[in-house]
């Protein structure tokens, strides 16, 4: 039958377990084997918690190092794609002046022509008169 329903009767149980469980570790082990074997296991603990630090040491280092040695292939890449790009933007800002350029020539001629058929219709209605007779 667990004693420790939720994890907050564990967190509270937890100070008077451990004085417990070392009280019996010293009552029935015997000093001489005690106290080393207590030693031998914090030694082992910090040894793991080194070697896991410089694990990840060497995995930063290989990282920077992977990293150095792509950075000048991604410099000359990206210098290749900036200069593609402003060449495609100069090429899309001629065509984009052509362009105005083109409509504003359709549209000074389709002006003119208008301004023509203007005077061509008033000409003849001019000429035309009016038709309405007046009785």
């Amino acid at each position: 039958m667990p004693i420790f329903f939720t994890q907050e009767n564990l967190v509270l149980a937890f100070p008077l377990i451990a004085v417990c469980s070392t009280y019996a570790f010293f009552k029935f082990i015997p000093l001489q084997i005690g106290l080393p074997l207590v030693g031998t296991i914090s030694l082992l603990i910090q040894a793991r918690a080194k070697f896991i630090a410089s694990r990840s040491t060497d995995e930063h280092i290989d990282k920077t190092i992977v990293q150095e040695l792509v950075s000048d292939e991604d410099a000359l890449f990206a210098k290749q794609e900036a200069k593609a790009s402003k060449k495609q933007r100069k090429a899309d800002q001629r065509r984009m002046e052509r362009l105005k350029a083109e409509k504003k020539k359709a549209a000074n001629g389709a002006k003119e022509a208008a301004d023509d058929d203007d005077d061509g219709e008033m000409i003849a209605k001019f000429a035309k008169g009016s038709r309405k007779t007046k009785r």
